[in-house]
């Protein structure tokens, strides 16, 4: 088993041994499906299950960070990071080992909603196509996420300063994609900078792929935009590994 998968059988171990994941896990499918039974079904059928997806964007907003504060501001406080700075592993693998346990139980969350596109099923003519698009665009958010909280956990002890930088972070990211944010923002400053500051945000290509439209390019941005948050993250760790 590569030390990855060691890290991350690791981490998942530390959730659910204590009630920490399943009262976040709980607490996401309550927030969630409530939001779900209050608006979604009033649309019902396709309609409804978008959005489903779209109100799914702000609860990742304020859960994934929760979820990720503690992931090495932990490490640093308990002293263990040091530790594990230790041992014979790459430091990618310390990455990718956290990286994947957040993805694994953010999944396991994601597929206890299923049971909310199955009841729309039974009462209306349910497309399952752009429904598992949306589902899987939904983890590569949750990844997007989650690298930029696991980033700006590396950077400090201190779990709730963790959390506000990554809650603030995510919330300028996601407002940038917002249409009427970007109009606002077209009439004060030049139509290329607007543009571009856009084109970082991760909500026009979760719309997109949501829709059931799968681009390459959003794709690309979503492997770009996590693995720069994660080469960060290697960044602020190697420079302590190599402080010792």
């Amino acid at each position: 088993m590569s030390s990855a998968m060691i890290v991350m059988r690791r981490e998942l171990r530390s959730y659910f041994a204590s009630p920490i994941a399943y009262v976040f896990g709980a607490l996401f499918l309550v927030v969630q499906l409530w939001l779900a039974v209050t608006t979604t079904l009033k649309h019902g059928g396709q309609a409804g299950m978008q959005v489903f997806f779209t109100l799914l964007v702000p609860t990742f907003m304020v859960f994934v960070p929760a979820l990720t504060m503690r992931l090495w501001a932990e490490e640093r406080k308990l002293g263990t990071l040091e530790l594990l700075m230790t041992f014979p592993v790459r430091v990618r693998e310390l990455i990718a080992g956290k990286f994947l346990s957040v993805l694994v139980y953010l999944g396991v969350v994601l597929a206890l909603t299923l049971a909310l596109p199955a009841t729309l099923s039974v009462y209306s003519n349910l497309d399952w196509g752009p429904v598992l698009c949306a589902y899987a665009a939904s983890l590569l958010l949750a990844g997007a996420f989650a690298s930029v909280g696991m980033f700006f956990s590396s950077i400090t002890r201190d779990q709730i300063i963790a959390l506000l930088l990554t809650l603030v972070s995510l919330l300028l990211l996601v407002v940038l994609g917002v249409p009427q944010v970007t109009e606002f923002l077209a009439a004060l400053l030049p139509r290329g900078l607007v543009e571009a500051l856009a084109a970082v945000s991760p909500t026009p290509y979760f719309g997109s792929i949501a829709r059931g439209v799968v681009d390459t390019g959003d794709l690309v941005y979503y492997v770009c935009f996590t693995g720069f948050f994660l080469y960060l993250n290697g960044l602020v760790l190697q420079g302590r590994r190599l402080r010792g």
